[in-house]
This record gives structure tokens, C-alpha cells and sequence, in this order.
């Protein structure tokens, strides 16, 4: 975890206006965002990933809760598309 970055549950993230339907995603790799007070050095976005899973770390006080949501649904439909793979091992 990056300096200064929360290390709080997940499940914050359908608190924050985000919805986290359940763990599975076709692809291979489970996409989720999770809106935070705050990041470290100011960014909007920070990426976290392990093996079939990409948790993306946004600052609501510049990404917002409807933005978050939209981007999620995008990403989620590149997965169920295939347009987005992940080389982690056991990922096809």
C-alpha cells in the first residue's frame, strides 16, 4: 500500500454509492472501484491488483460517486467482451 493510502474493507465502496454486486466477473478478473477521501500525492485514481482482481482507488472529491459508476459499468462490459485481460497466472 502506498503511503498515506486507507487500508479499510472493500465493501466501503457500495457505502460510497458505488455498487459491488457480487465477487465474480466473466474474463477471468474481478473489477471494483472504491471511493476515498483522499489519495496519496494527489492523484484521482490509483490501481490495485492481485491475481483476478483490479480494485481501482478513486478520490471522491474528484472523481464522483455517478462517474465512478459509469466507468465501472465500461470497464466491467470490456471484460464480458474480452477487451480487457489480465496475465496473472491462471488468467486465460
Amino acid at each position: 500500500m502506498a503511503d498515506g493510502e486507507s487500508t479499510e474493507s472493500r465493501a466501503t465502496a457500495s457505502d460510497a454509492g458505488v455498487p459491488t454486486p457480487g465477487r465474480s466477473e466473466p474474463g477471468d478478473v474481478h473489477i471494483d472501484i472504491e471511493l476515498r477521501d483522499g489519495l496519496p500525492g494527489g492523484r484521482a485514481f490509483i490501481a490495485v491488483e492481485q491475481d483476478g482482481e483490479v480494485v481501482w482507488l478513486a478520490d471522491e472529491n474528484k472523481v464522483p460517486a455517478p462517474v465512478a459508476h459509469d466507468l465501472l459499468t465500461e470497464m466491467r462490459g470490456m471484460v464480458r467482451k474480452r477487451g480487457w485481460v489480465q496475465n496473472w497466472s491462471g488468467a486465460s
